[in-house]
């Protein structure tokens, strides 16, 4: 039978297949999965999940899940309190924000400034991720009512040495990042569990880790001391900064971990910014589903 030119077939190379975008793509993409490190495997959704900050600094949570009565931590400021300060406008939660270093103290003081002279304020992200401002939209009552403590969290009390970014664009110190960096200052770092103490705390509602390598160690003494905590926002910084080819699997190893200690990943982006709800609370969003079922 003749074929129509057309419809007239054609053996790809070998070698033309790795020059495939798509087709190598998908090889990566079936890799991922085969690791176990695939950014959307053993994603459980909520209902109601929405983005709460900006388009980059933000995160999912459900979306009745905060109260007025909610306690909040967001470990790690830099200079986007996006998140953190859309939980204090949208919820009125009672909003913690933790971080010894200038730009995270110097952007907060920021914030303040312009919303207590009533001007407004809009951050941009730096490139390639500088397409989507992000307004800044608290009352001078409600940043007020925010606590700001300049203090980092670890895995002990003591004083750490963050180093300094060796990245254009990049503002945010570490104290596991960048550590070959000639440059950096000391700050004071605690267990998240004695700053629960110092604050009063027995329960906390949300745990955003946003600390530039430093949720590994943290992840570990939530788990260790086992805190009281219904959802752990986290950033896992290795996807922009590796340390060493091994990042995949530290990533692997500290979502398990939170698995294990009873928490279900309910979202996560391709970039593995995660939120994990633990499991009782899992549970009832969805017997209210169930109960209430969106139409």
């Amino acid at each position: 039978m003749d074929i129509p030119a057309a419809m007239t077939l054609r053996k790809t190379h070998p070698k033309e297949a790795f020059t495939n975008q798509p087709f190598m793509e998908n090889i990566l993409d079936i890799t991922k999965k085969v690791m176990g490190i695939h950014p959307q495997q053993g994603v459980k959704p909520v209902p109601g999940l929405v983005h709460i900050g900006s388009r980059f600094h933000g995160y999912h949570l459900p979306e009745h899940f905060l109260t007025s009565e909610s306690i909040c931590y967001c470990v790690g400021a830099g200079e986007d309190i996006s998140f953190d300060t859309e939980l204090k406008a949208i919820f009125d939660a009672q909003v913690f924000i933790f971080d010894p270093t200038p730009e995270g103290i110097n952007h907060f003081q920021k914030v303040k400034d312009y919303t207590q002279n009533d001007q407004s304020l809009t951050i941009h992200n730096k490139p390639p991720h500088n397409k989507a401002p992000f307004t800044y939209r608290l009352t001078a009552d409600q940043v007020n009512a925010i606590t700001y403590v300049p203090i980092g969290v670890w895995d002990q009390k003591t004083t750490l040495r963050f180093f300094a970014p060796q990245k254009e664009n990049y503002v945010s110190h570490s104290v596991f990042l960048f550590k070959d960096s000639n440059e950096f200052i000391e700050a004071p770092v605690d267990r998240l569990s004695n700053l629960m103490a110092m604050l009063g705390h027995t329960a906390v509602d949300v745990v955003k880790l946003e600390i530039e390598g430093a949720e590994y160690t943290v992840i570990d003494t939530i788990v260790q001391d086992k805190l009281d905590i219904k959802a752990i926002l986290v950033e896992f910084d290795e996807v922009h900064n590796a340390t060493d080819k091994a990042y995949h699997f530290r990533i692997k190893k500290s979502c398990s971990q939170l698995k294990k200690a009873g928490y279900v990943l309910v979202h996560s982006t391709e970039s593995l910014k995660r939120t994990f709800i633990r499991k009782d609370v899992f549970d009832t969003l969805n017997v209210k589903k169930k109960a209430f079922p969106i139409t």
